[in-house]
């Protein structure tokens, strides 16, 4: 290792404190890596929810993971409704002449969704699903709303 063979301050010409150092620096870091990144890990069978600090990540690929997916859809005009089943997906389209009210919180607070306006929301991941009740919707406060409503269960 010859990094900064100096000859114009302390040691000259000899740099082997500062080579020492650094090695000294280097191997400290590593220590300290070695200690933060070791971790006991107890794979208990069958496997289930485990605290994170008990637990091991896995990818699962899509050989691994089946699930059958159901696409529906439902024409709303006259009713106020819920969707009465988990679902991976929806979609709520307003294509009537008047706004659409719909909810995300199990029918405690609606919001007007104009005409012409599509919302589309996804659980995010592998059997990830939103629990029913979850989506509530009002056609009949304001006469012509009218909602396309698709989703994946």
């Amino acid at each position: 290792m010859s990094i900064g063979n100096l000859k114009d301050t302390g040691n000259q010409g000899n740099n082997m404190p500062w080579q020492w150092n650094v090695l000294k620096g280097l191997q400290g870091i590593i220590n300290q890596l070695q200690q933060q990144l070791s971790a006991d890990v107890t794979i208990v069978s069958p496997l289930d929810n485990q605290p994170s600090n008990k637990s091991v990540s896995v990818v699962l690929t899509n050989d691994q993971f089946k699930s059958s997916v159901t696409p529906n859809i439902i024409l709303e005009t006259i009713h106020d409704n819920s969707l009465g089943v988990d679902c991976y997906s929806i979609s709520f389209a307003s294509n009537g002449t008047a706004d659409a009210e719909i909810s995300f919180d199990g029918g405690l607070n609606f919001i007007p969704l104009p005409t012409g306006t599509t919302i589309n929301m996804d659980a995010g991941g592998l059997a990830w699903a939103y629990p029913a009740g979850t989506f509530y919707w009002k056609t009949l406060t304001n006469a012509g709303a009218s909602l396309i409503i698709t989703y994946n269960n």
